[in-house]
């Protein structure tokens, strides 16, 4: 099994969180939730020691909704996608403000890994706020293959 495939596997066992007990200072605003999770507004982001590259945001308010992230300059060193001004305002960003940038992570049924890197999720850490960034004009792909399944 891959590195990568270990430390998927890794970071999804099963394991006792507890969410009430996490600092509010840590929590991400989703305003407008995660689409297919809108009532999801508060997220943290977590980076489990097995979990190599990956990462866990983890919903802390509304239903359960768990996602794998990896940075994507880690899959495409020359990953670059551009927000719009209305992005920028909801995330209380300006062209000078270092923004977090997520790829959501998949396993599928066969085992095989994917990132998401066409539609990623931004982090503004300086106010802690973030949303899913759905470019119309984006030359990344949905489904792009980290590691081949069974």
């Amino acid at each position: 099994m891959s590195a990568l495939k270990s430390a998927a596997w890794s970071a999804t066992a099963p394991s006792i969180i507890d969410a009430a007990g996490l600092a509010a200072q840590s929590t991400v605003r989703f305003p407008r939730g995660v689409p297919g999770f809108e009532a999801c507004r508060g997220f943290v982001l977590m980076a489990p020691e097995n979990a190599g590259p990956l990462q866990y945001l983890k919903s802390v308010e509304g239903p359960q909704a768990d996602f794998l992230v990896i940075d994507p300059r880690r899959v495409i060193p020359t990953y670059r996608c551009e927000l719009t001004e209305t992005d920028r305002l909801q995330l209380g960003a300006t062209d000078d403000t270092v923004l977090l940038w997520l790829a959501l992570v998949r396993i599928e049924a066969d085992g095989t890994i994917t990132a998401n890197l066409r539609a990623p999720i931004v982090i503004n850490p300086a106010r802690m706020i973030g949303q899913q960034v759905i470019p119309h004009d984006s030359i990344y792909p949905i489904r792009h293959v980290l590691a081949e399944g069974d």
